[in-house]
């Protein structure tokens, strides 16, 4: 199986490297609840909340003794509550013909990046990184969710002051889970896969762009993971896609291999 990604042309010129050992490429991830729309990453809380609820109802649990109204955030700010860490992902896509909102919108020469979905799935393995599969079934979702109530129910508090977990508490996880992986099922047709890594702010980069400063980290993937390179438009973009060549050439990608449009038959 393949999984398609997209970055800008300037992105991947800048991330390829030639290092010591074998050539990688960097990619930027993004912060999540930084970077996608509030009501997608509401929409995976909005059902682990509903859950919180229906198991409270289940188990006759009067409501003011309820933990319904557990803050998922931290005060003042784009974080969850538990551990100081932010989620940070990579988005790819099963079906290659899907064009993400900002690459249609952005004006600039895009590739569309083929990778070996096992290669991908074993280098994050070894790297400590997860690769998941969006979940787009409501119904199943929230079932999911209410059936891990039973384990997570008794492990998490809050009250006008405090919210927090006993040691053994998978709620974090429940709470990343609900953001990263879960999607409104009106975007069921994106068939989306996410890497992502959880950093501490104090070991995320920062830039600053378009009037936002914006925390990211950079993931190295071997250039082994790639299958095929596309530049979008390339019948436009005659001269980027020459020099494309010369630099896939370069950094070790052979056009007539990896290039659409040189691809040896």
């Amino acid at each position: 199986m393949e999984l398609y990604t997209y970055i800008s042309l300037h992105s991947f010129v800048e991330g390829c490297m030639k290092p010591a050992g074998e050539p990688a490429f960097i990619l930027q991830a993004e912060n999540l609840l930084y970077t996608v729309a509030r009501e997608e990453y509401q929409y995976g809380l909005s059902l682990l909340r509903k859950a919180i609820g229906e198991y409270e109802v289940q188990k006759g649990i009067p409501k003011e003794e309820s933990k319904q109204a557990i803050p998922f955030f931290r005060e003042k700010r784009r974080m969850l509550i538990g551990p100081e860490m932010d989620l940070y992902k990579l988005s790819f896509y099963e079906d290659g013909t899907f064009l993400p909102g900002k690459v249609k919108d952005s004006g600039l020469p895009y590739l569309r990046l083929s990778l070996d979905y096992e290669q991908l799935a074993e280098h994050c393995l070894f790297e400590n990184m997860f690769l998941i599969r969006c979940k787009y079934d409501e119904g199943q979702v929230l079932a999911n969710f209410v059936t891990q109530m039973e384990r997570e129910y008794d492990k998490f508090f809050f009250d006008e002051e405090h919210s927090g977990f006993t040691a053994d508490s998978r709620f974090f996880s429940l709470l990343c889970n609900a953001c990263l992986e879960v999607k409104n099922p009106a975007c069921a047709p994106e068939k989306e896969w996410r890497l992502t890594v959880l950093r501490n702010p104090a070991d995320a980069g920062y830039r600053y762009e378009d009037g936002q400063l914006r925390p990211f980290v950079p993931i190295s993937l071997p250039l082994n993971v790639i299958r095929k390179v596309t530049l979008l438009d390339s019948e436009t973009e005659e001269l980027n896609f020459s020099a494309l060549a010369g630099f896939m050439q370069q950094v070790g990608l052979s056009p007539e291999r990896y290039l659409e449009g040189l691809l040896e038959q």
